[in-house]
């Protein structure tokens, strides 16, 4: 590519510059001093860009940019294109789409970031490396993409008409895309509108997938040899096959007593819960006998919260122990339906395209198809609102079966494949939203198991509250009722005189329920105005504010209406979908009435008729949007009847599972206190030496008026001593911001302060303070799941105790079933959520620093024994602030 004539000037904005913008930018005050004014920039540009006639204007993010410049005074209607948007199509499976993220990508060095002129020619330089990427797939591909952007812009329509044009006649000359995908993609047609060739689907006699619609396989893994047992005290022993063979091992006395542990429980069965802290390599102990199980013929299932943990087991740790071990056991992933491409719906949605929206998911989805063997969400990055759009494409859909899919051409399941898959497995790897899923669906979802191994045991309550509650959400309401308003299935029944009166009577129910949902939903933020003081965002609905407040009946008659209304667009469906029709219209219809079922139990449960054991709230979003929420206050008898009693053996692992070396708040939680065994088997870190735990002894208490001030001098303090390399947890995201506020001074010493919520996604938070100097505050989300190991990370400060916050309608109700609600619930979840925000800074046996408590309280309050008796045995030491940075970094100073 070519570069021509630049232009570049600073602007002065009429304002001092904020440290953020100095971080970001290295332009200072002192730069601006005799720059034009931004009106008198803008117009200077003007006269550089307009030159020649209107410009088509090329930027990441430009409309962001063009709309700026014509707010002050450049002409309007210029046409745009955007790298960001072209990359977002082109590579759907980017990690990011920040431009100096696509610009290392493609080795493209500028010269500096976040400068007007270095960021517009890196611009053109990804312009032209994306150009490039699109020369080279299908031309029919390209075709297709440049009809449909259109939607987008006539500049982005162009950018792939030329993309077309000069992409290779002969589509599948020296074409990497394999065979079998090449026939996937081009040989599918849309199922209205656009249509390319098509040919048969899979045969009649094709099985594979029959039991798609039939519930899970209660068959053995395929490929059980039933050879010789594996043994723990074989496997883990000093001359076993992990010493010789697996790269990196050390023999760690807390793994193979877990391992035994486990091995013991898939022996004599029940249930064992077993904490084993971080460096324990618990995925190894478990794996072993898991892998030993599924040799004799038997299934595990192993369940994970978070996805960097399923994808470690699947990558990295089965792969490296088998290899070990010699075993070629199967481990499959399997995730909830809502993950995978339904090809089917996708068919549908890319026949009928008619926003820009669904043009770009379309663009996005037809290029990621020529490469996907999976089909899984998780190897797309979805920009704002694809999420959205993705329900409608997803295998989400409970009416799907095989059969229809047989008769779509040229459609392969990717639910179905991947279910396939895990019927053959030995290990089938689950997320805990699908093993509850399965729960509460009895079974019908994953394969027959005898044992099940939970790891991150911690959050499975936290899941299973999501997935036996209920939630009734405004605006989601909104866009179901709409959504089966302009399905085909209603729309083409109103055109023919045989379907067209249950038709009409959907239509009117429609538009009767989105007037009831106006009614619902004001009359329930009518008990969010204040009787007296300021708005509540959130209410608990008890038996009593039903009883005696006024403004509940207006709520319950309202909500009879709406349950009515969507009971009456029931009824004509039904009536529809039995006057017959196109089978995929009227399994999109089956969906959509899946989604308004699930809103009517929602007002069933939470507005006439909840349980004893429900706990039952309204919230609002940071939108403002209204949500009606139904929980279970307990849901320790579900897992336990659902989970524990269906399978031989199960085990619950996390490293935080013990509040003061005491199971009992987890024994409880899970609904195993009379048959679950547990077991503690520490960690291997030499916690004295490598960690500090420094308790102030003159810091104010949390709410007193010094205490923001002097956590904040105290973080300041602490960072420039250690050049950043400091993580700082809050417990609200008001304390947060309030701290932050008050960090400038770091700034301007070139250290950055990265606020979450501020500065960009939690990935891009930790990328940038993985490169150093930097300061990182979070909330929530920090306290877990972040791993920083090695020197990028030596002291963690920790504001306030983790305590939930007390009216919350969630912590209220489920506190409510204990006698000391405090003692037995609010104080061990505590304790725990404090342990996993230390947790936090020793990751590996080389690793060292600090751990600095702000709270007071756990020195002061009686109940600080028990939140100190849970936290690893760290050298502890009581120091006034002004002491604790130079302490701080002299145990840092290692050499």
């Amino acid at each position: 590519m070519r570069l021509g004539e630049r232009f570049l000037t600073f602007a002065d904005p009429g304002r001092p510059l904020t440290p953020p913008i100095v971080r970001l930018t290295g332009i200072r005050d002192e730069d601006l001093r005799s720059a034009p004014s931004i009106a008198e920039a803008v117009a200077l540009f003007v006269a550089f860009a307009f030159q020649d006639g209107t410009p088509t204007f090329v930027g990441h993010n430009v409309g962001f940019d063009v709309a700026f410049l014509e707010r002050a005074g450049m002409p309007a209607d210029s046409e745009t294109l955007d790298t960001a948007e072209l990359a977002s199509m082109l590579l759907p499976s980017a990690s990011s789409y920040a431009l100096q993220r696509l610009a290392a990508d493609a080795t493209i060095v500028p010269d500096a970031a976040h400068r007007a002129l270095d960021d517009a020619i890196t611009s053109a330089l990804v312009l032209g490396h994306l150009a490039r990427i699109a020369r080279e797939l299908p031309a029919d591909v390209m075709s297709e993409i440049a009809a449909l952007s259109e939607l987008i812009g006539p500049s982005t329509a162009e950018f792939f008409r030329d993309a077309a044009r000069m992409a290779t006649r002969d589509a599948w000359a020296d074409d990497p895309l394999p065979k079998e995908r090449r026939g996937d993609l081009l040989n599918e047609r849309p199922l209205a509108g656009r249509t390319l060739r098509s040919h048969e689907g899979p045969s009649e006699g094709d099985s594979r997938g029959a039991r798609l619609h039939e519930g899970p396989s209660e068959e053995k893994p395929r490929d059980a040899r039933n050879p010789a047992a594996l043994s723990v005290d074989a496997v883990f022993a000093a001359d076993g096959p992990l010493a010789k063979k697996l790269a990196g091992y050390e023999d760690r006395r807390e793994q193979r007593e877990l391992a035994a542990a486990i091995e013991r429980t898939f022996q004599d069965g029940g249930a064992l819960v077993a904490e084993a802290g971080t460096g324990v390599g618990k995925s190894i102990a478990y794996l072993v006998p898991a892998i030993a199980a599924a040799q004799m013929g038997e299934r595990v299932i192993v369940s994970t919260h978070t996805l960097p943990l399923q994808d470690q087991l699947v990558r990295k740790d089965a792969p490296a122990v088998q290899a070990a071990l010699g075993t070629s056991v199967a481990v499959a992933v399997l995730k909830g339906r809502s993950n995978y491409l339904c090809p089917r719906r996708w068919q549908i949605l890319r026949g009928s395209v008619a926003t820009r929206e669904e043009a770009r998911l379309v663009c996005k989805t037809l290029v990621w198809r020529t490469a996907t063997e999976s089909g899984d969400r998780a190897e797309l990055n979805l920009m704002r609102g694809e999420g959205e759009l993705w329900s409608r494409i997803s295998a989400n859909d409970e009416s799907c079966d095989q059969r229809r899919c047989k008769r779509t051409p040229g459609v392969n399941c990717y639910l179905q494949r991947a279910r396939e898959a895990a019927a053959d497995a030995g290990i089938i790897v689950v997320n805990h939203a699908l093993l509850l899923q399965d729960a509460r669906m009895r079974g019908a979802l994953l394969p027959q198991a005898e044992y099940v191994v939970i790891d991150e045991a911690h959050r499975l309550e936290d899941v299973a509250t999501g997935a036996f509650g209920l939630e009734l959400y405004e605006p989601r309401l909104r866009r179901d009722l709409q959504r089966v308003a302009h399905l085909v299935a209603v729309t083409s029944a109103v055109r023919d005189p045989a379907r067209a009166e249950p038709a009409e009577r959907i239509r009117a129910d429609i538009e009767r329920a989105l007037e009831r949902t106006t009614e619902v939903f004001d009359a329930l933020g009518a008990l969010l105005l204040p009787i007296s003081g300021p708005t509540e965002e959130r209410m608990r609905i008890t038996a009593g504010l039903r009883a005696s407040d006024d403004r509940w009946l207006p709520v319950e008659l309202a909500g009879e209406r709406l349950a009515d209304a969507i009971a009456g667009i029931a009824f004509s469906a039904e009536r529809i979908q039995n006057l017959g029709g196109d089978e995929d219209e009227l399994a999109e219809l089956e969906a959509a009435m899946g989604e308004l079922a699930a809103a009517r139990a929602a007002i069933t449960r939470g507005l006439h008729d909840p349980r004893l054991s429900d706990i039952v709230w309204l919230d609002r979003d940071n939108d403002g949007a209204l949500a009606l929420h139904v929980a279970q206050s307990h849901l320790g008898g579900v897992i336990r009847q659902t989970i524990v009693n269906t399978h031989r053996a199960v085990v619950f692992t996390s490293a935080t599972l013990a509040v003061a070396s005491s199971f009992d708040f987890a024994l409880d939680r899970l609904g195993i206190v009379d048959v679950g065994e547990a077991l503690a088997v520490g960690s291997p870190f030499d916690h004295q030496r490598q960690a500090l735990l420094v308790l102030p002894t003159d810091v104010a208490l949390p709410g007193e008026e010094p205490f923001v001030e002097e956590t904040a001098r105290l973080i300041e303090d602490v960072a420039r001593t250690l050049d950043g390399r400091t993580l700082v947890l809050f417990t609200s995201h008001a304390s947060l911001r309030d701290v932050s506020a008050r960090l400038g001074a770091l700034e301007s010493e070139g250290l950055a302060v990265l606020t979450q919520g501020v500065d960009g996604s939690r990935r891009a938070l930790l990328e940038r303070f993985a490169q150093g100097r930097a300061v990182l505050l979070g909330t929530q989300s920090f306290w877990e799941g972040v791993d920083l190991p090695g020197d990028v990370l030596r002291c963690v400060v920790i504001a306030r105790l983790p305590f939930s916050v007390p009216d919350d309608p969630l912590v209220q109700g489920r506190a409510e079933r204990y006698d000391d609600p405090f003692l037995q619930f609010q104080l061990p979840q505590a304790a725990l959520r404090l342990r996993q925000g230390f947790g936090r800074l020793i990751r590996t046996k080389t690793d060292y620093g600090a751990v600095v408590l702000l709270d007071r309280r756990i020195v002061t309050r009686d109940y600080g024994d028990v939140l100190l008796g849970s936290l690893p045995d760290a050298r502890t030491e009581h120091l006034p602030l002004g002491g604790i940075a130079g302490r701080v970094a002299a145990w840092c100073d290692r050499g």
